[in-house]
């Protein structure tokens, strides 16, 4: 009679056990993605080009995303405190960081 309680309770955690288990952890999968000038971003890149070489970064083939979270490096913060405008920079902000480029990655579709 002493062993049922602890059947039931050994029950209980067998039951509840799995549930705990099957519950997984946040997951980050991260890019850190530079431009075609290494990460100044200073030009602006060709849209065929880009979908060429990084399509896989919104669909890893099944209509996925690849990653959840992409870094486009860099942005000079004093470039962009001074909103400068320069060769590379407008308004503080590297010209190949695109509006295009920016809808593209955010919308997750090329075209």
């Amino acid at each position: 009679m002493k062993t049922l309680p602890l059947l039931a309770a050994l029950a209980a955690i067998a039951w509840l056990e799995p549930a705990r288990i099957l519950a997984s952890p946040i997951q980050v999968y991260g890019l850190w993605h530079c431009g075609c000038d290494f990460c100044a971003w200073a030009t602006i890149r060709d849209m065929a080009d880009f979908d060429g070489k990084n399509h896989w970064i919104i669909d890893r083939g099944d209509g996925s995303p690849s990653v959840n979270l992409v870094v486009l490096s860099f942005v000079n913060p004093v470039k962009l405190l001074n909103l400068a405008n320069d060769a590379g920079t407008t308004d503080g902000i590297p010209k190949g960081k695109t509006r295009r480029l920016w809808s593209i990655l955010l919308a997750g579709k090329f075209g």
